[in-house]
């Protein structure tokens, strides 16, 4: 099944040649080229990601102020009210990475942040990486990536280190599909979204999460930690694995 995107950029050329390109890669596209119109469209079609300018005016009469960040006001929007949507901020600025990464602190998955100006096959990349629930920060976009990691693990509570840990430890035990499997699983996918993605029935996409939970050593969590849930110890092990993947 073709991939639904919705297009949000003010600038009419710019959203034309991505829109172009994104349809004859197989992909579905709406476009937007304000907040609000992007929001009523969001409403009224099933999304699988959203593509948005960081600085994008709010209604279709208004302009674009300076400093405008409204592209980050309607992502939060967009992952409150569906979070296993993939959001790619597609902006021309590279130092407005410090809304995004505070969407990153705050636990947001599915999320990317690249620049414009380079191939377009960039762009088809990122959105397939954040529906399947990574998070993608360009290597141009001035972040430490490595320090926000640690920073984010450092947050978590004592019982909670140790389970993200193990997990982020043992991702190189996954083969590509069980990291596939992980990173949809800490992106709010359920089983049956799962299993449609991988073309396999319920009952063994059930398996394959079974064996994904067993490598990042988190079976044991129902037992020996009760207070935690595997899906939100697996979203914050994805977080932090794919930071650190990106830092290298």
């Amino acid at each position: 099944m073709a991939l639904s995107i919705l297009l949000v950029d003010d600038d009419a050329f710019n959203r034309d040649g991505m829109r172009l390109y994104l349809e004859r890669e197989g992909l579905v596209v709406t476009e937007a080229g304000d907040e609000a119109t992007a929001w009523e469209c969001a409403q009224a079609t099933a999304l699988d990601a959203a593509v948005l300018d960081i600085a994008i005016p709010s209604t279709p009469r208004a302009t674009t102020k300076p400093g405008s960040n409204l592209g980050i006001t309607l992502a939060q929007k967009l992952k409150q009210a569906r979070p296993a949507m993939g959001v790619v901020f597609f902006s021309a600025y590279e130092d407005r990475g410090g809304d995004v990464l505070e969407m990153v602190r705050a636990g947001t998955r599915g999320l990317a942040y690249k620049l414009k100006g380079g191939h377009p096959s960039a762009l088809l990349s990122a959105i397939h990486d954040v529906v399947a629930g990574r998070v993608i920060i360009d290597p141009e976009v001035h972040a430490n990536r490595r320090g926000l990691a640690d920073e984010l693990l450092k947050r978590l509570t004592p019982e909670e280190q140790f389970w993200v840990d193990r997990a982020v430890t043992s991702f190189t035990q996954l083969t590509p599909r069980e990291r596939e499997i992980a990173h949809r699983l800490g992106a709010s996918h359920n089983t049956e979204g799962i299993a449609q993605t991988l073309g396999v029935s319920p009952k063994t996409a059930e398996n394959y999460i079974g064996h994904v939970y067993d490598k990042l050593g988190l079976t044991a969590m129902g037992r020996d930690a009760p207070g935690l849930r595997k899906v939100v110890v697996m979203a914050k092990a994805c977080m932090i694995h794919d930071l650190r993947a990106g830092a290298k």
